[in-house]
């Protein structure tokens, strides 16, 4: 839901209505901001009230315009000393029955009273039109002699603050504890690493929120709250981002328990914080880049790439020819290398033992490339078989703490630093060979179809309808043959 810029929320929760007011009424009301509590802690109905407000304030400046008009002048500053040297003074006061008197002080006064109750007078049931009070500040105190403008409208009941839930059915499960109980509900299915993360996120809300007090007190206030802490902090929206996307998931999951009630789609760690379109650009243009020839010719020259080891030389090998993230490449299992149709393929997939994927389309069967071929991956494959072995890097243990490429990030990014100065713009790791690839594929012509099926993408990323994932492997294959670098491996290099 977008906050009108006329909405503010104060630190205890309760929404605010606030307008600078025009030069020409800034005059006539003494102000210069006009700001109203709207008594509510709900977002929606805030916004129906402080739209009110906004219509209510639009008629009163078009009246205020009118008359300045009607003075054949706009210069507020002479329209006022005209009023006082005309004795035109007027005073709209709201009683406590909802009804509305106005003092004047003489017959040509009552007239333009009579003027302004008009125009006013078509918003006379309008609940915040009784608690406004329209005065203007610099005139004098009026003799006893008042007018009634219009008989007492029938009474209007004050806009009710929205209804809490009431929450005595609910569990006091202190927040604390809920927390372990959720960590030991998720662990099976997490990566230690994410675990670690996901914790330290819904800790850190509730250090704010407080430990001993029940998940159902969580709200909207609280957690936004703690979103203005991070801000504090200089946290980037990115991470504030997935922190509240962490605080999202436990509250969905204390719901499921039964701790804490809200209606769906509006859990209060929903819409805290937007991720506007230039925060965007600027993540992506401070982000990964992709290589150029000059770089891979650099990091690929022979003298350069034996720094590294065997595995860590096959693992790069792969990283340029497969695309694939780098935590897909380290949990490679045997299993995942068979033949499709004839076709020497490989499957990228979270099925087997410690194996994990980003999404559902990262899962996927994809041709060998015929380079990777070439400098023996799959005489790799079977030697290993033969060994009793069941994985590609068998040193690689399955529950790492950071995923199973952590290492061959790590050497790929030492092997950077040594080889090639830092980029002006952006970042160079690991991850740039799935940049590569993609800007590779993309400048042969290849269809944003089988480039998402080669290396696992999400079709909407590259903003195209949904698309079957099992696109004919021999289009991959022709596609990926166009994968043309300045440097290729040696034949039968892989130990």
């Amino acid at each position: 839901m977008r906050i009108p810029h006329y909405l503010q929320m104060a630190p205890s929760g309760v929404w605010h209505y606030r307008q600078r007011v025009p030069v020409l009424l800034a005059f006539l009301l003494g102000r210069a901001v006009i700001k109203k509590s709207l008594a509510t802690r709900d977002l929606a109905g805030a916004r129906d009230l402080a739209l009110q407000w906004w219509r209510a304030y639009d008629e009163l400046h078009t009246h205020v315009r009118k008359f300045a008009m009607a003075g054949m002048t706009k210069d507020v500053r002479l329209l006022v000393e005209r009023l006082k040297k005309n004795g035109t003074h007027y005073r709209l006061v709201t009683k406590p029955d909802g009804t509305i008197e106005v003092e004047v002080t003489g017959p040509e006064d009552h007239a333009m009273a009579m003027e302004a109750i008009a125009r006013i007078g078509e918003l006379y049931k309008e609940p915040y039109v009784r608690r406004a009070d329209i005065v203007a500040p610099d005139a004098p105190d009026a003799p006893d002699a008042s007018s009634s403008t219009r008989p007492p409208p029938p009474p209007v009941p004050a806009p009710a603050t929205p209804r809490v839930a009431s929450t005595a059915h609910l569990p006091d499960v202190p927040i604390g504890k809920a927390i372990d109980q959720w960590e030991n509900d998720i662990r099976a299915g997490t990566r230690p690493k994410t675990l670690v993360i996901k914790r330290m996120a819904v800790a850190d809300f509730v250090k704010s929120f407080g430990l001993k007090r029940p998940v159902h007190d969580v709200t909207r206030v609280e957690v936004g709250q703690w979103v203005s802490e991070l801000r504090a902090r200089n946290l980037a929206t990115p991470t504030i981002v997935n922190r509240i996307s962490y605080l999202k998931g436990f509250l969905d999951w204390c719901k499921g328990k039964g701790y804490i009630e809200f209606p769906r789609n509006d859990s209060p760690a929903a819409g805290q914080v937007s991720y506007k379109a230039r925060e965007k650009r600027l993540r992506k243009k401070h982000g990964y880049r992709a290589f150029n020839d000059a770089q891979l010719k650099i990091l690929f020259a022979p003298g350069a790439i034996a720094r590294l080891n065997s595995e860590a030389r096959l693992g790069s090998w792969m990283g340029l020819y497969l695309g694939a993230r780098v935590s897909e490449i380290g949990q490679l299992a045997l299993d995942d290398f068979f033949d499709v149709d004839g076709m020497p393929c490989m499957r990228i997939t979270n099925e087997g033992d410690g194996q994990s994927t980003k999404n559902d389309f990262s899962n996927r069967t994809i041709p060998v490339h015929p380079e990777l071929i070439r400098m023996g991956l799959l005489k790799r494959v079977e030697r290993l078989r033969k060994r009793g072995e069941t994985r590609l890097f068998p040193k690689v243990g399955k529950g790492a703490m950071n995923g199973a490429g952590d290492w061959l990030s790590k050497a790929f990014g030492r092997h950077i630093k040594l080889a090639l100065p830092a980029p002006d713009v952006g970042k160079l790791g690991f991850h740039s060979f799935r940049k590569t690839v993609i800007q590779t594929l993309q400048a042969a012509g290849v269809t944003a179809e089988l480039r998402a099926a080669y290396v696992g993408h999400e079709l909407d990323d590259e903003h195209h309808n949904s698309y079957g994932m099992d696109a004919p492997k021999d289009q991959v294959l022709d596609a990926i043959l166009k994968l043309d670098y300045p440097v290729r491996p040696e034949a039968d290099s892989v130990v």
